[in-house]
């Protein structure tokens, strides 16, 4: 089973729960098919999460879960006065205050108007048991359902009632996510102090959460970091990075080279911060903590760690240059489309909600694919009736002298051929490049700029007689990109035509206006 996904958006964005509702009856009630069997793929990062797994417990560290969640005073506590700038990279946590739900004659008519009969006190009871935290957000839906004997449906139309659970805001905590291993090493570390027998050897593999102002082929506001520690009486910088350098030789790596950091983060001690390289390419950093950070938390030993970002040990392996490719290869790996198969990641942007939309989006192609060529001033009527209960005139215009009531590209059709993405007209004298072996050759779409903008004005007009307008002109005039034309190229296809180097040629003098009134 397909589905026709633009249809369903339309419908539930008219009426979510009768669409909700629906379209359940167009999943499969059966499947001759056995989804059993065969060997699956395994994530190149996950792949080397184990090889790093096995390296660390072969070397005799043990594995243990640190916390994602750091509040934001052991920031300080790690990083003394460095930790403002230190903050700037973390993401705090937030969550949506309980509002306090009135139910006032208006609101109590509308919830009687979704089914007459329910208790007005029982929905109070649930609403004050949501606020005061005895129901949980996630579990109100269902409480509704069983509390007062209606159907989910019911329950999520009672819900949409309350504007003031859909103007709530979040309230930052002070708690941040983990943006480096190290902030989850101390607690960690200060709770085993007194319970595991010296040296204690640890290992942790999990995500880092930083604040990137940019996400692109060397930034990630997600990315998982590889790190260990050795708690020892005796634990020295120059024992630490024999343990390093043995490590980073298990992992593939050779030539290994300690550089001193020149600016030391003041979780380490001065000076005992380290980063590890192989040949000219940094792979790790290692160091001694800082005295004072482990005074801050409890803990009465030295402290040795290494650590190392696993998507860049990968990309110099596999030697990448994109690390976005590398963990997200189901959205920014380059796909490979047919002809046939790009043609289909074109598509209308915007299509009206409502069957009379749509019917009104090709009342108004039909008329001015009839009538483009006539000269200007004119005005041609494309529909007159009764349109979302109003009775309106919806006309195609040009009011300017001299010319004609469609722009010479208004009726250009969409080709695709060898990559690349085109709009060409019936008449093909007028471009300026031969392109008939795009035309002959090309993979025809199913519509072309004047389908494109007939949706569009359709939709403009039906949101505009929904707000309550009496009259409106919409326009487009020289369109310089496909979104002006009210047409979407998926962004796998856009990669893939980039990589081609050819062109998305969806552009022209469209000039084409369309005026509604109500009579």
């Amino acid at each position: 089973m397909k589905f026709d996904t633009k249809d369903i958006k339309a419908r539930a964005k008219q009426d979510f729960e009768k669409t909700w509702t629906d379209t359940a009856k167009l999943l499969p009630e059966k499947s001759a098919k056995d989804y059993i069997g065969g060997t699956g793929m395994v994530h190149p990062l996950h792949m080397l999460v184990q090889d790093v797994r096995k390296t660390f417990i072969s070397m005799g560290f043990s594995e243990v879960e640190n916390p994602l969640f750091v509040p934001e005073e052991e920031v300080y506590w790690q990083y003394g006065p460095e930790a403002p700038v230190i903050l700037d990279r973390c993401y705090y946590l937030a969550g949506l205050p309980r509002p306090d739900i009135g139910l006032g004659k208006t609101e109590i008519e509308k919830i009687h108007a979704i089914r007459q009969g329910i208790k007005i006190e029982k929905v109070k009871e649930l609403l004050r048991g949501y606020r005061e935290g005895s129901i949980e957000g996630d579990n109100l839906l269902e409480e509704l359902v069983s509390g007062l004997d209606i159907s989910t449906a019911e329950a999520a139309k009672i819900i949409d009632i309350f504007p003031a659970f859909r103007e709530l805001k979040a309230v930052s905590e002070k708690t941040t996510l983990r943006s480096h291993m190290t902030a989850a090493w101390f607690p960690t570390l200060a709770a085993l102090m007194d319970k595991e027998e010296m040296p204690v050897r640890l290992f942790s593999i999990g995500l880092r959460f930083r604040r990137e102002q940019k996400v692109d082929a060397t930034h990630l506001r997600a990315h998982y970091g590889a790190s260990c520690v050795i708690m020892d009486p005796e634990i020295s910088l120059d024992a630490g990075k024999k343990v390093s350098e043995k490590m980073i030789e298990r992992l593939g790596f050779k030539d290994i080279r300690f550089a001193l950091k020149n600016a030391t983060a003041n979780y380490y001690a001065p000076g005992m911060e380290y980063e590890i390289f192989s040949g000219n390419i940094e792979v790790a950093d290692c160091g001694m903590y800082s005295p004072v950070a482990l005074a801050n938390y409890g803990i009465e030993y030295p402290v040795f760690n290494i650590g190392f970002g696993l998507e860049r040990i990968l990309m110099v392996k596999k030697k990448l240059s994109d690390v976005r490719e590398l963990l997200y290869p189901q959205f920014y790996k380059t796909v490979s489309f047919t002809d046939k198969e790009l043609v289909e990641q074109v598509a209308i942007e915007k299509l009206p909600a409502t069957e009379e939309g749509k019917t009104l989006a090709r009342s108004i192609a039909n008329v001015a694919r009839k009538n483009a060529t006539t000269q200007s001033p004119c005005k041609y009527s494309a529909y007159e009736g009764v349109f979302l209960g109003k009775n309106i005139v919806v006309s195609v215009v040009e009011k300017e002298d001299g010319t004609k009531l469609l722009g010479p590209a208004a009726l250009n059709n969409i080709y695709v051929y060898r990559g690349g993405i085109y709009g060409l007209p019936d008449d093909m004298s007028a471009l300026k490049k031969d392109l008939s072996e795009v035309k002959e050759k090309g993979v025809k779409a199913s519509f072309g700029f004047l389908e494109a903008l007939s949706n569009l004005f359709a939709a403009d007009i039906e949101r505009a007689v929904t707000e309550g307008r009496t009259t409106g002109t919409f326009s487009a005039k020289m369109a310089k990109t496909p979104g002006e034309i009210n047409i979407s190229v998926t962004d796998a296809a856009r990669r893939f035509i980039g990589a081609k180097n050819q062109p998305i040629a969806l552009k022209g003098p469209v000039f084409m206006s369309v005026e509604f009134m109500l009579k």
